[in-house]
């Protein structure tokens, strides 16, 4: 597993910019053709992938179809689940949780699922745990499934938790698609609590949109892993049914 995340490491637009433009200039000196070529493709990859309008387009597919959980929604389930995904979503993710918990008018249990399959040890886990004890939830509400390291693991050991009962879904929007068609998969009954939408919901874009920026290479990266991600699912279970 660490091997493939190593693999689709390389496959996100950040890494293949930056491997075209090492080896583009390793090879001026000998094959100053080729490096040259190499790199006008690492500068247009960079230009591409780093414009608003690219980033949104590849969120576009994964976020249009969500919307964040309202008041009436919460009666819906007693029970949170939290899928991790990094320091940089996870305070995002924890804060809908506590807007839900607060929102509802009922005892809530909270689970939090994953861990880092490069860093087994991470203490993610806890520090969301810690980040909902301080702000007032009960301990005993709070459930750690430290365990699984991808979305098909997160399924799998989230469903013994919860059974078959509903519960919020709590998980980056961009991430929403693939985790409620994996969760469809077991038999779940996820409620999509979205949270960290990235595209920006413009009429019309502005020159300033097709100026290069770091932030829309990130979104790129985060929504090619998504689709990568799909790609790779929908595969498995392809040729687990021949």
């Amino acid at each position: 597993m660490v091997l493939l995340k190593i693999i689709q490491g390389f496959l996100l637009p950040s890494a293949f910019i930056f491997l075209f433009a090492v080896f583009g200039f390793l090879l001026l000196k000998k094959k100053k053709k080729l490096g040259r070529t190499l790199l006008l493709f690492s500068a247009f990859f960079y230009f591409f992938f780093s414009i608003t309008p690219v980033s949104d387009f590849l969120l576009m597919a994964l976020e249009e179809k969500y919307r964040p959980v309202s008041v009436e929604d919460v009666g819906e389930a007693e029970k949170v689940v939290l899928l991790l995904g990094g320091r940089e979503s996870n305070v995002l993710r924890g804060s809908e949780v506590l807007r839900i918990w607060h929102l509802s008018e009922q005892r809530m249990k909270i689970i939090i699922s994953g861990t880092d399959p490069l860093v087994p040890t991470s203490v993610e886990a806890q520090a969301v745990r810690n980040f909902f004890v301080h702000r007032g939830v009960d301990p005993d509400d709070i459930v750690i499934e430290g365990k699984s390291s991808n979305t098909r693991e997160n399924v799998a050991n989230v469903q013994k938790i919860v059974e078959e009962k509903p519960f919020f879904l709590v998980t980056s929007a961009y991430h929403m698609d693939r985790s409620l068609t994996e969760f469809g998969r077991v038999g779940a009954r996820p409620i999509p609590a979205p949270t960290d939408f990235r595209r920006r919901r413009v009429l019309s874009y502005r020159a300033f949109d097709f100026v290069p920026n770091a932030q829309n290479l990130r979104n790129s990266d985060l929504a090619v892993h998504e689709h990568l991600g799909m790609v790779y699912y929908r595969l498995i279970y392809f040729f687990a049914n021949k």
